[in-house]
């Protein structure tokens, strides 16, 4: 077997022979869809030269299984909005800009100083203020949202989760710059966030998400982080201002999944972190959901929706439910919790992981049933989103490297559940993990403000 030495000389030489050889490009034209799910259109005003590759690069890729990033525990606090919205700190350069943290995205898309239609009171990222900035020749994109278009820029910066202080880091990595946008979240100040980044699986950006998927490394795989967890807390502080979340990575983090509490979910998504959802049942008389997901559904775990989904076939579920419920939220008691089963694991959501008080027109405080439709078909079946509202009452330990879900019972603070809550002469509430106030309460919030996929309108097929 040739040594450490030898294997990196050979793929050197390798490199400066590639780089010697002419490069041959056409003038194409190029369309790409991009970020959760939605169309982009791709154009450049000039065509891109060869990337260069330098030897520090091929030596760390020839030792990348030896390399494991982070060495340190490192957590990411992240404001809470409205119950709808959920932002940390992100380093491009050296500027710290809050963004969404979406397990249901690709790439990172930031709000910056070339856009002409963004409202100037949310940060903004200054490439003229950063010496590591690198240009992508004039490489342009148009994205579809649900709400409106937005027109990006490409460029290279370094990037890195959390502050300056982050140990998880990739240099010269691909991102999108906002050049102007008609997003009513951005342009009326209702959002937190300046740019959204992607904690997708992919080891490499999906064909038809980006440009050449035999050079687009996705940033976690660039930063070889393997596993992160996402959770939301409940408690409400004493000041009443929003539960935080948090999103951690490092040795606890990615020891955790041994921990007793946690069940493993298998990530069956070729892109998405989906599974198989083989049942989901609702105590609610007259309904009846026997025959929902036979064989099966497919759901995705998305900290990028701000909602429960369900999908067309659910419409009867959430308008009997929505029915239900007394807008003085008087009997919030009396409402059933919802159970999903995910490859096996058991989930249960409680009357206040669906149930909303928010103000009506006249300024009064009112309950509401609050879900989104979601009308896809994947090749699981019908499609599922479990979005914040599960975070919010499980923690969430991401793997990319095994494509595992690990999920345990939460406590209020975030904290995983101890064993002696769930035990069997507990009360019934105590063992799903859960206390009063999650079926005496209900989540206060907006709903005027909440963020949903790119993909989420229209009827079709989508790949999970």
């Amino acid at each position: 077997m040739l040594s450490f030495n030898c294997r990196l000389q050979l793929a050197i030489a390798l490199v400066l022979a590639v780089q010697s050889a002419k490069f041959a490009t056409d003038n194409d034209e190029m369309f790409r869809p991009h970020g959760h799910g939605s169309p982009m259109n791709y154009h450049r005003a000039e065509q891109v030269s060869a990337p260069k590759v330098s030897t520090v690069s091929v030596a760390r890729e020839m030792h990348k299984k030896e390399f494991q990033t982070p060495t340190r525990d490192y957590a990411i606090e992240l404001t809470n909005h409205l119950n709808v919205q959920y932002s940390g700190r992100f380093t491009i350069g050296d500027q710290e800009l809050p963004v969404i943290y979406d397990t249901g995205s690709f790439e990172v898309l930031v709000l910056s100083t070339l856009c002409s239609t963004c409202n100037r009171a949310l940060q903004m990222y200054d490439n003229a203020q950063s010496p590591t900035f690198r240009d992508s020749s004039g490489v342009t994109a148009e994205h579809e949202f649900v709400s409106g278009k937005v027109t990006t820029h490409e460029a290279f910066e370094k990037l890195k989760l959390g502050l300056t202080d982050s140990p998880v880091m990739a240099n010269g990595m691909t991102f999108w710059m906002v050049q102007k946008h008609d997003l009513k979240f951005w342009k009326t100040g209702n959002a937190i966030f300046s740019g959204i980044v992607g904690l997708s699986h992919v080891k490499r950006i999906p064909d038809g998400f980006s440009g050449d998927a035999m050079q687009d490394k996705s940033m976690l795989e660039e930063m070889a982080l393997d596993v992160f967890s996402l959770c939301y807390q409940r408690r409400v502080a004493a000041h009443n201002a929003y539960p935080t979340g948090f999103l951690k990575f490092g040795p606890t983090v990615s020891a955790m999944s041994y921990n007793a509490g946690f069940q493993t979910v298998d990530v069956s998504g070729d892109s998405h972190w989906a599974t198989r959802l083989s049942q989901f049942k609702v105590d609610l008389d007259g309904i009846d959901t026997s025959h929902m997901c036979k064989p099966s559904c497919g759901a995705l775990i998305d900290s990028g929706t701000s909602l429960l989904t369900l999908p067309r076939s659910a419409s009867h579920i959430t308008e009997a439910l929505k029915n239900k419920v007394a807008s003085d939220c008087s009997n919030l008691d009396q409402l059933p919790n919802l159970y999903f089963e995910l490859d096996g694991a058991e989930v249960v959501l409680p009357p206040r992981a669906y149930i909303f008080k928010v103000d009506d027109m006249m300024g009064k405080a009112q309950c509401k049933g609050a879900f989104m439709r979601v009308d896809k078909e994947s090749q699981f079946g019908e499609v599922f989103i479990l979005g914040m509202p599960f975070l919010r009452y499980y923690y969430t330990v991401f793997d990319r490297a095994q494509k595992k879900v690990h999920i345990a019972r939460s406590t209020e603070d975030c904290q995983v559940a101890p064993l002696s809550l769930l035990a069997a002469n507990a009360t019934k509430a105590s063992r799903l993990g859960l206390g009063e106030a999650d079926f005496t309460e209900a989540t206060e919030g907006s709903l005027e403000d909440a963020i949903l996929p790119a993909w989420l309108s229209g009827e079709g097929k989508i790949h999970l």
